[in-house]
């Protein structure tokens, strides 16, 4: 009896560990809620004899996360993204900082709430860049773009080269992107320049993808290799600019699972503190 006991508390606990988290996040944006899945267990395998097969407690088979879409957001911030649809956004994670030459660490997120920074590059809170393709002039006719075969964090200069010797070239004023997350820049000069698509990925099994903190994740071998594409490709979804995603995670279930998980750990406990009572009273009549 007391081996199901600790099964079952150990489960219980897990499940309100799981459910606490979820909870401590139904504000964070992008983030996607998990799930703890249950099996049996039995001293033997109950196939060989169904009828006499007595069950040994309960465990956690595993976690398993729900990549539903949450809700929509209007911010108006035109470098909040959200995808409406299947993907992910690429970010480039330098793990000594952006010097030139070292090794970059690709991780993904639903979450878009970006900014530019000093360099015109568009960063999450960390500081990890998004990537995508840019575009670049052709070599047949340097007047037509054409969209380059590496990805690569994009960049929006701040300012364009000054025409004239001494002077500042023209400032940044406006940054538009569209549902196929073509970004463009518009500056003082009222010249535009186009910077590039940005890079949609998508996964085999997105739930299996790994969870490394701050809403991002990275591949595994159960998640299978990322799948870069444009918005608006198969299986990718659109960019709404100007928008985020909010967490998937409805409070009120939530707290219906936390509520069943207390019952159950509840009752474990209750069943442990009898097991040790009876025990106790066998003991002190031997």
């Amino acid at each position: 009896m007391l081996p199901i006991t600790m099964s079952g508390l150990r489960a219980a606990q897990k499940e309100l560990s799981v459910t606490s988290n979820n909870l401590a996040n139904a504000a964070t944006t992008g983030f996607k809620r998990s799930e703890a899945n249950f099996v049996d267990l039995f001293p033997n395998d109950p196939s060989v004899n169904p009828r006499t097969s007595v069950g040994a407690g309960a465990a956690v088979d595993l976690v398993s996360r729900d990549t539903s879409q949450g809700g929509m957001k209007t911010t108006g911030r035109v470098t909040d993204l959200a995808i409406a649809g299947r993907g992910y956004f690429v970010l480039e994670t330098p793990p000594d900082g952006y010097t030139e030459g070292a090794p970059s660490a690709t991780l993904f997120t639903r979450a878009g709430n970006f900014s530019l920074d000093s360099q015109g590059y568009m960063v999450d809170s960390n500081g990890s860049r998004l990537t995508g393709w840019e575009m670049l002039p052709s070599d047949a006719d340097p007047a037509v773009l054409q969209r380059s075969t590496t990805r690569a964090p994009l960049q929006i200069p701040p300012s364009l080269p000054s025409q004239v010797e001494g002077e500042n070239g023209p400032l940044l004023q406006n940054i538009a992107i569209d549902p196929k997350g073509l970004v463009s820049a518009t500056y003082s000069d009222t010249s535009t320049k186009t910077i590039g698509f940005i890079a949609i990925a998508n996964f085999r099994n997105d739930s299996s993808l790994k969870p490394v903190g701050n809403t991002d994740y990275s591949a595994t071998v159960e998640s299978g290799d990322p799948n870069y594409s444009i918005a608006g490709a198969p299986q990718a979804g659109d960019i709404m600019a100007g928008t985020l995603e909010q967490s998937n995670v409805d409070i009120t279930n939530e707290l219906m699972t936390m509520l069943r998980a207390q019952q159950v750990y509840n009752g474990n406990a209750r069943m442990l503190q009898t097991s040790v009572e009876v025990a106790s009273r066998i003991i002190d009549k031997i």
